[in-house]
């Protein structure tokens, strides 16, 4: 039986498992990219301050293969454009 997980690339932590197909793997990516802005923001933390990669994979009958990979940007806002419009 296929499955899908996600892992935290620095750590090696599986962050995800269980997924039952990539799009779940991405759903999931987006719900913890969701909850780690809310506990950025809940803690007054300011932009740009985490950048995180997660690897998608596959797993086959015990089998692990990397898939894909997600980079979440955490905390970064769009800054202002500083210059004078022309």
């Amino acid at each position: 039986m296929t499955s899908y997980q996600l892992r935290d690339t620095t750590t090696r932590q599986l962050l995800a498992t269980d997924l039952p197909d990539y799009a779940a793997a991405e759903a999931a990516a987006d719900r913890l990219d969701d909850e780690l802005e809310h506990a950025l923001a809940a803690n007054g933390e300011g932009a740009g301050r985490i950048r995180l990669r997660l690897d998608v994979e596959r797993v086959i009958d015990g089998v692990t293969e990397t898939v894909g990979h997600h980079v979440l940007l955490l905390g970064v806002d769009d800054v202002p454009d500083l210059l004078p419009a022309v």
